[in-house]
């Protein structure tokens, strides 16, 4: 093997390209689909990392790797160039992996990916279609005999390895980003983010000099013993080969656990005493004033007390808790007051223009029940937290890395089919953590949800914690389901046998959130979700540990209750009593500030003064006697946000997208309206509205989960298009989700430009109509169809031109 893996340019490999092997590790439908250096082999990154494991991205076993590279007809002695086209991270953990198996060939890394080979070369690119058409007849490559064996001089280190580090006889280099670094580290470590060793424009290497002035900055010379650690290791990898590349000689890396060590070093995180000192600011030199005496490292921390630093710096999303969504009247209206006063853009950023869809002084409705607003300053929290205190409102742990607020059923207490009323349960939860220093560092958020009725409304396969109704020996009580999530590496909650009387889910609770922060991990941030803990312990063996920390003792139920699955409350239903409760469709679960003041002030008028939130980003409004619902229906605040939508208005579903997250790629809340009524108009027209109560639209603005899209029929997250004339946003995009069967979409296409998207959603929908059998739901016939079927289907869409970055809608 060659001394070290070195980084090469793209006219490098045009000029080696004969004699090593390429090696590309993006997904295969990339590969095949998008195109690939001509002749270069597959081996995905899911190969060599694990997404449904807590030892996400750390090394494979010896046996499961050479088996990937003999399928891939890689020798052992081949010289290799790694691919990729995400700066590197992938294309270097390839790297590592094979060192440390003993690949006896050299080690290239493609400096800048594929990109930079397409702009420096100009080459044409090889796809599956055009191989097939050039060399037809051709056998694919022929399998090989690899052998992988862990080196005896591997560079890896142990835990003691990396405390001996730490006490002197090397430097500790962590790679995670400067705001994880920030949150917690290791005790003497210095920073190191994989991406500053790269070009911001092209994510190609800086020059050497600069490199090293960089490094020698951090302390961290070619002479010295390092030792690099990080959360996931990608990055860990790209910065292995990076110094190795420069002639550092002595690097080595840690992937194990560090949990209680870091842990042990966090900073206080007592939500009390931050907001506190937070409000303190208000009249004392605001925002400014508070990062230059807290750090800025403050602003990680404000999450926990249900502040979201914006991307508009100076400026915070203010998220607030409902309990089960149950909100009285006057906690309703105050809200409402709050956002129509304090929810304004400054002039800077538009003013009362700045949103040309909805304006100014508008909330959202999430799909947890909270509601959170944008624009609030500082200066003004101090004003806003009395305005909630005196009506019983609270933000506390509404957000940040602790138990969030808890979901139920939205007809609890007024449902004739239910077997157990949540709301008391909802309220001894969230009683019980709110506030709690001791819970209020968990490696990451702990979500939880309780139904009482028989349909799952509160979505328990998709949370760490989900209580469904079940009976043992005559008692009410619940089935727990434990490990659910979504994002990266999603997951369905597993059933682990475990009946739950109401009065002992607190303790529940508790013992779920210990039993977290002993074995969860605060560093791999991509992989510290309780679903990561599940799946590595198996559902059996979670069990047991979880009872070892309960205060009582394990049952099974004698029979669980839940028979359905219901999407929404939308529409006019009867309650328990007689009297009807209304539930209103709020598309993307935007609305102003004024109208939820307005609802408020109907709930309290025509109803019992209260009003509720759907985990469908809706409102609801119970307690509407014969009369007093027909007058509710006719005001203009329930005619705007009907009872009685169009599909798909009724099945929108949006994260806050582009607008305001740092994370966004692209717009979703004006884009998801526009497309909705547009859809819906459509419709009707061809008669598929009189077939579809709704038809679900889930829009992520990034690969994050936070519009739910695994659950839509038509799943979509946030994506940069690229050609070779132009670039603009676009959306990856999957079919059939459907949580009653607890199927998950399929992610289909990749990079759709994003003007597309209703033309897709239109030809999918005719397709369906035209195929479906008798009963089928959208679901079915998307499992019924295969992967390839769909995808030629999306293909055929309508060509339109991408939006051009940075405008209005992008």
């Amino acid at each position: 093997m060659s001394d070290a893996p070195r980084v090469v340019s793209p006219s490098w490999l045009e000029a080696h390209r004969e004699s090593v092997t390429v090696v590309d590790v993006r997904e295969q439908r990339d590969y095949e689909e998008l195109g690939r250096v001509p002749g270069a082999v597959n081996v995905p990154a899911e190969a060599f990392r694990d997404p449904s494991s807590v030892a996400e991205g750390k090394l494979p076993g010896a046996e499961a790797f050479a088996d990937r590279m003999s399928e891939a007809g890689i020798e052992c002695g081949d010289a290799v160039v790694a691919v990729d086209d995400e700066r590197g991270v992938d294309a270097a953990r390839f790297l590592l992996t094979a060192a440390v198996y003993g690949h006896e060939g050299d080690l290239y890394l493609l400096d800048g990916g594929l990109e930079a080979w397409l702009e420096e070369t100009e080459a044409d690119l090889e796809t599956t279609d055009s191989e097939s058409e050039s060399k037809a007849g051709s056998e694919p490559t022929p399998p090989t005999t690899y052998e992988a064996v862990r080196r005896d001089d591997a560079p890896i280190v142990d835990r003691e390895g990396v405390e001996s580090a730490v006490e002197g006889d090397a430097v500790v280099v962590d790679t995670r980003t400067a705001a994880e670094y920030d949150q917690s580290h290791i005790p003497g470590a210095v920073q190191l983010g994989w991406e500053t060793l790269l070009e911001d424009d092209t994510g190609r290497l800086k020059p050497e000099d600069e490199l090293e002035a960089l490094l020698a900055d951090r302390g961290i010379e070619p002479d010295e013993r390092i030792v690099l650690y990080c959360n996931t290791a990608r990055r860990l990898s790209h910065t292995y080969v990076v110094l190795r590349h420069l002639g550092y000689e002595a690097v080595e890396f840690y992937e194990g656990s560090l949990t209680d060590w870091v842990r042990a070093e966090a900073p206080e995180w007592d939500p009390v005493d931050l907001k506190r000192q937070v409000r303190a600011y208000a009249d004392a030199g605001g925002f400014d004033a508070m990062v230059e005496e807290l750090g800025e490292d403050v602003l990680g921390r404000l999450k926990l007390i249900g502040l979201y630093h914006q991307k508009q710096r100076g400026y915070f999303m203010l998220r607030t808790r409902a309990p089960g969504g149950i909100l009285t009247a006057e906690q309703a209206r105050v809200i409402g007051e709050v956002a129509d006063e304090f929810a304004r853009a400054p002039e800077a950023y538009g003013g009362p223009d700045q949103n040309p869809v909805f304006g100014d002084g508008y909330l959202d409705a999430t799909t947890r029940q909270d509601i959170q607003m944008h624009w609030i300053r500082i200066e003004d929290i101090d004003e806003i937290w009395d305005r909630y205190e005196a009506v019983g409102l609270e933000t506390m742990q509404a957000c940040g890395n602790s138990v969030r607020n808890v979901v139920g059923c939205p007809a609890a207490g007024i449902d004739s089919g239910e077997t157990i009323d949540v709301r008391p349960t909802v309220e001894r939860v969230s009683e019980r953590f709110l506030g709690d220093h001791h819970y209020a560092n968990l490696p990451r958020k702990f979500k939880v949800s309780v139904t009482g009725c028989h349909e799952d409304c509160a979505r328990s396969g998709i949370q760490d914690l989900g209580l469904t109704p079940a009976v043992k020996d005559g008692k009410d009580g619940f089935a727990a389901r434990v490990g659910g999530g979504l994002s990266d590496g999603p997951r369905v909650a597993s059933d682990i046998d475990l009946f739950v009387e109401p009065e002992q889910v607190d303790d529940l609770v508790a013992a779920m959130a210990d039993l977290f922060m002993d074995r969860g991990s605060y560093l791999d941030t991509a992989v510290n979700r309780l679903r990561f803990l599940v799946e590595e312990l198996g559902p059996e063996r979670f069990r047991e540990e979880l009872e070892s920390y309960a205060d009582f003792a394990f049952e099974s139920p004698d029979e669980a209750l839940t028979t359905d699955y219901r999407g929404d409350h939308v529409g006019v239903h009867e309650q328990d009593d007689g009297r009807s409760y209304v539930g209103l469709n709020v598309p993307t679960g935007r609305l102003g500030g004024d109208e939820l003041a307005e609802l408020a002030r109907l709930a309290d008028d025509l109803g019992d003064g209260e009003l509720r939130l759907t985990p469908n980003q809706n409102v609801l409004v119970p307690h509407l006697a014969d009369d007093a619902l027909e007058a509710f229906l006719d005001r203009p605040v329930v005619e705007r946000y009907s009872p009685d939508p169009g599909p798909f208005t009724r099945g929108i579903v949006t994260c806050t997208g582009r607008e305001f997250c740092n994370y966004g790629i692209i717009e979703t809340k004006n884009r998801a309206i526009r497309w909705a009524r547009e859809l819906d108009d459509w419709a009707e027209e061809t008669g598929i509205a009189d077939d579809h109560d709704a038809i679900r639209v889930h829009m992520s603005g990034c690969s994050a989960s936070c519009a739910q899209p695994q659950l839509g029929d038509f799943g979509l997250r946030g994506e940069v298009y690229r050609d070779d004339y132009e670039s603009g946003r676009a959306a990856d995009l999957g079919l059939g989700g459907d949580l009653g069967s607890d199927e998950f979409i399929d992610w289909l296409v990749g990079k759709i430009p994003i003007d597309d998207v209703p033309g897709v959603i239109r030809e999918t929908m005719l397709a369906y109509e035209r195929d479906r059998e008798d009963g089928e739901s959208f679901a079915d016939w998307t499992d019924r169809k295969s992967d390839a079927e769909l995808r030629e289907l999306v293909a055929g869409r309508p060509t339109t031109e991408p939006p051009a970055i940075g405008t209005e809608v992008s």
